[in-house]
C-alpha cells in the first residue's frame, strides 16, 4: 500500500521542484495583485466565455460543437451540456467516463475492466472532437485522464454538419487547457480506497518577447488498484502547449498530449450470471476471471497545430492539424465463456495478443465573421476538413500450448496458468482505413430581432477499406480477405429556427439528416448498408440571473433504418474478438424529452440537474435497447458556506435510472449427446437504482486545500451492464478519496 504513495509522492515532488526552480520564475510578473485568487464562486455574465477555468462556473458563456460558430447554449437549437473545469475539480471526475457519469442524457456501461462504451438517446456515441477537431476513439481510447483539458462539451442529438457520419446520440468534444497570461502553477496529491494514489503539477504562463510566447505544461501520474481481484493500473500524462503571437493579429499554437496505460489483470468480458445447473451464479462484486499477466495496454500520443488569423473586424480564417497514433501490445487471458460449477471450474478462456497501431490524421481550414444584410447583423462560417485513420496489425501464429490450455479448472486461482506462446511475424495482419473529406457552410440570419435562424449544409465523401489477410505455413498469402465500402456525394442538411419569446427564454425547433456507414460486418464479413435516417428537435431554453444559470427543455425524435443489431447466432472471430452484426431493417424509432438546469443558482451555489426519457422501438414499434434505461436523473450541486464558514464547501450528487433488461443464453441443467450444456434463452434485469455521492472542500487560505470525496456513499450493488456474453459487469462499490492542493 505505501510503495505506490511513495512513488506517486516522489513523481509530483520531482516534477514540483522543476516547476518552482528559479529559472523558471525569472520572468514572473512581480506584481501580487497578478496572482490568480482563489474565492468565491459566484461570476459574472462579463467573466464567462470559452474558458471556463478560473470562472468557477457551472457553465459556459461560448461554445461551437454544434455548430463551428461561436454561439452561446441558448442560441444553440440544440440540446447542450457543459462540464466545466471546476465541476470536474468539485467531484475528482479524473477520466472520461467519470465525467459522462455525470453528464445529463449519456449512459456509461462497461464491457470489461479497460473497454467502456457511452450511449445517448438509443445510440452509441461514437464521435469525439479535440478542440473541435475529429478524433478517432474505440473502446479502449475514450477513456482517457482529463486533467489536460479546460471543460467538455456535450451536443445531444445529430451533428452532422460538423461531424459528418454519425448516429443521433451525440458529439464529446474535449477542450484543452490553453497558457495563461500571467504566471500559475497547481500540484495536488491525493489516495483513495483500493490504493488509489493521484499527483499531478500544472504550470503555465508568459515565456518570453513580453508575453507575446506563453506556455502550459501539465504532467500526471495514477498508480492504483481495484476492488476486483489482482487487477491494477498505472497511467503516466504529459502535456504541452505553446502558443505565439506571431504579429497583432496572428496566434500560433503547437501541442503535444501522451497518455500511456499499463494494467494488469486485464478482463475481457462480464462475469457469469447463471452457473452450469442453471441458478443464479450470484458471484461477488471482486471476481475478476483474468490470468494476473492478462494485459491490455494503450499508449496514446497526439501532436497539434492551430493557426488563428484575424483578417478584419471580426473575421478569421483558421487552419489545424493533429496527428495521432495510438499503440497496443499485450496478451489477454479471461475466462469468459461457460458456466461456474460449484468447485469454481466450468469456465473456458478467451485468448488473444492485442497488438496494433491506430494512426489519425486530419485537417481542418474554416473563415468565420459576421456581416450585414437587409440592415442586420449575421453570421457566417465555413470550411474544409479531412481525416483518416489507418490500422494495422501484424500477422501472428499461436505457438503449441499444452492440453486443455483454455479449460479452466479453478477460476479463482488462476496463477499457475502461463503466457501462450506465438510469433509476430513482419507479415501484415488485420488491417484497414477510413477517410473522409467535406466542405462545410453554416450561417445564423438574424431575421427580426427576435426571430433567428441557423442554417447550415456539409458535403462529401467517405470510404472505408479492412482486409484480414491469411497465410500458409511458408508465408504465402492465402486469403486476401479484403472489403471496401465508398460513399460519395454525401449532403448533410441542418436547419435550426429560434425565436425569442422574451430577452431571458427562447423556443427553438432544429432538424438534419442522418447518415453513417457501418464499420461492422455480418457474418459474411461484408459491410453493413449505413444507417440513414432523420433527426429532429423542439425545446425551450433560458438564460437567467444575468447569464448565470442555463435552464433548457426539450423534445427528441429520429428515425433510422438498417440499424445493426448484435447477431449472437455467430460466435466472435476467436483470434481478432471482432463480434459480428445484422441490419435491424427499418424503421428504427427513438423519442423522449429532456430537462436540464445547469449553472449558479445563486451565489456560491452551482448546479447541474438533469432528467432524460428515451423510448426506442424498433420497425414493428417492439422496445429495443432494453439493456439501456428508459429514464435517467443525475443531480451535482456545490455550495460554498458563508459567514464564518466561508471557507468550507459542501456538496453531493445523485444519479438514478430506471430498470434495464437483456437477454442470455441460461443451462437448463441437461446435456446434449456430445456433453454439452443445453441453453435457454433467459432475461437478466437490474432494478431501478440510486447512487449517491458527496464532496467538501477546506480553503485553508489562497493556496492550499483539501478535499473529500465519496463515491456510492451507502455502497449500492448494482449491475451497469446486464447480458453482454450472458454475463453481467459490477458497478462501482464506494470509494473514499482524500486530496491536497496547492496554487501559486
Amino acid at each position: 500500500m505505501i510503495a505506490p504513495f511513495t512513488r506517486s509522492m516522489t513523481f509530483t515532488l520531482g516534477l514540483f521542484s522543476v516547476a518552482m526552480s528559479p529559472d523558471l520564475w525569472a520572468e514572473t510578473d512581480p506584481e501580487p495583485n497578478k496572482t490568480l485568487e482563489l474565492g468565491a464562486t459566484s461570476i459574472t455574465a462579463e467573466g464567462l466565455g470559452a474558458t471556463t477555468e478560473h470562472t468557477g462556473a457551472y457553465t459556459t458563456g461560448s461554445m461551437s460543437t454544434a455548430t463551428r460558430l461561436n454561439l452561446s447554449v441558448k442560441e444553440t437549437p440544440q440540446s447542450i451540456s457543459v462540464i466545466t473545469r471546476q465541476q470536474m475539480d468539485d467531484f475528482n471526475l479524473n477520466t472520461l467516463t467519470e465525467v459522462l457519469r455525470q453528464t445529463t442524457g449519456v449512459n456509461v456501461q462497461h464491457n470489461d475492466s479497460d473497454r467502456v462504451s457511452y450511449t445517448s438517446r438509443g445510440y452509441s456515441i461514437t464521435n469525439f472532437q479535440i478542440d473541435g477537431m475529429l478524433n478517432t476513439f474505440g473502446y479502449m481510447k475514450t477513456d482517457g485522464d482529463t486533467i489536460i483539458y479546460d471543460h467538455i462539451e456535450v451536443v445531444r442529438g445529430a451533428t452532422g454538419l460538423t461531424t459528418g457520419a454519425g448516429d443521433p446520440s451525440a458529439t464529446v468534444n474535449m477542450v484543452r487547457k490553453r497558457p495563461t497570461a500571467h504566471w500559475q502553477a497547481k500540484t495536488g496529491i491525493s489516495g483513495g480506497s483500493h490504493d488509489n494514489y493521484y499527483s499531478y503539477v500544472d504550470v503555465g504562463g508568459p515565456l518570453a518577447f513580453d508575453g507575446k510566447l506563453r506556455g502550459r505544461s501539465v504532467l500526471a501520474y495514477r498508480d492504483s488498484q481495484s476492488f476486483r481481484d489482482h487487477y491494477a493500473l498505472q497511467r503516466a500524462v504529459g502535456y504541452g502547449i505553446l502558443e505565439g503571437d506571431l504579429s497583432d493579429d496572428t496566434v500560433l499554437a503547437v501541442g503535444f498530449d501522451y497518455q500511456d496505460k499499463e494494467v494488469q489483470g486485464t478482463s475481457w468480458g462480464t462475469v457469469p450470471y447463471w452457473n452450469s445447473q442453471g441458478g443464479k451464479a450470484k458471484l461477488p462484486r471482486s471476481t475478476n476471471m483474468a490470468a494476473h499477466w492478462s494485459s491490455w495496454p494503450l499508449t496514446d500520443k497526439t501532436a497539434f497545430a492551430t493557426l488563428d488569423h484575424r483578417l478584419g473586424g471580426d473575421w478569421h480564417v483558421k487552419a489545424a492539424y493533429t496527428h495521432r497514433q495510438s499503440d497496443t501490445d499485450g496478451k489477454v487471458y479471461y475466462g469468459g465463456a461457460g458456466f461456474p460449477n460449484d468447485d469454481r471450474s466450468g469456465m473456458q478462456a478467451w485468448a488473444s495478443h492485442m497488438r496494433g497501431t491506430s494512426k489519425m490524421e486530419a485537417i481542418d481550414l474554416n473563415l468565420a465573421g459576421s456581416y450585414a444584410l437587409l440592415g442586420r447583423e449575421h453570421a457566417l462560417m465555413m470550411g474544409y476538413g479531412e481525416a483518416a485513420q489507418r490500422d494495422a496489425s501484424p500477422f501472428m501464429r499461436r505457438g503449441t500450448t499444452p492440453d486443455g490450455y483454455n479449460t479452466i479448472d479453478d477460476w479463482k486461482y488462476m496463477g499457475g496458468i502461463g503466457k501462450f506462446p506465438d510469433t509476430v511475424t513482419d507479415l501484415k495482419g488485420e488491417h484497414g482505413s477510413k477517410e473522409q473529406k467535406a466542405g462545410y457552410l453554416a450561417t445564423r440570419l438574424s431575421l427580426t430581432d427576435r426571430l433567428h435562424a441557423v442554417l447550415g449544409s456539409r458535403y462529401g465523401s467517405w470510404q472505408q477499406k479492412s482486409a484480414t489477410p491469411e497465410y500458409d505455413a511458408n508465408d504465402q498469402l492465402t486469403v486476401a480477405g479484403k472489403t471496401s465500402q465508398t460513399h460519395n456525394d454525401m449532403w448533410t442538411p441542418y436547419a435550426g429556427l429560434l425565436y425569442d419569446v422574451t430577452p431571458v427564454y427562447t423556443v427553438y425547433a432544429s432538424y438534419t439528416d442522418i447518415f453513417k456507414p457501418q464499420g461492422l460486418r455480418d457474418a459474411n464479413k461484408k459491410y453493413l448498408e449505413p444507417v440513414v435516417g432523420s433527426n429532429y428537435e423542439v425545446g425551450l431554453k433560458g438564460s437567467l440571473l444575468q447569464e448565470r444559470l442555463n435552464v433548457a427543455a426539450a423534445y427528441f425524435w429520429s428515425t433510422q433504418d438498417n440499424v445493426a443489431e448484435r447477431d449472437y447466432s455467430v460466435a466472435p472471430n476467436p483470434v481478432t474478438g471482432e463480434e459480428f452484426y445484422k441490419s435491424g431493417g427499418k424503421g428504427n424509432k427513438v423519442n423522449g424529452f429532456e430537462l436540464e438546469v445547469a449553472g449558479e443558482v445563486m451565489p456560491d451555489w452551482n448546479l447541474t440537474a438533469g432528467y432524460t426519457y428515451t423510448h426506442s422501438v424498433n420497425g414493428t414499434d417492439k422496445r429495443n435497447n432494453t439493456g439501456q434505461p428508459l429514464n435517467l436523473l443525475k443531480v451535482s450541486s456545490a455550495y460554498r458556506l458563508p459567514g464564518a464558514w466561508r471557507k468550507l464547501t459542501v456538496g453531493g450528487g445523485v444519479n438514478w435510472q430506471s430498470e434495464i433488461y437483456d437477454f442470455s443464453n441460461r443451462p437448463t441443467g441437461e446435456r446434449d449427446g456430445r456433453g454439452n450444456l443445453i441453453t435457454t434463452r433467459a432475461k437478466i434485469t437490474q432494478q431501478a437504482y440510486t447512487v449517491v455521492n458527496l464532496m467538501s472542500r477546506y480553503q485553508f487560505d489562497d493556496h492550499v486545500s483539501a478535499s473529500l470525496n465519496i463515491n456510492n456513499v451507502f455502497d449500492k450493488k448494482y449491475y451497469e451492464r446486464v447480458g453482454f456474453y450472458n454475463g453481467v459487469y459490477w458497478g462501482d462499490p464506494r470509494a473514499v478519496t482524500l486530496a491536497l492542493d496547492w496554487r501559486l
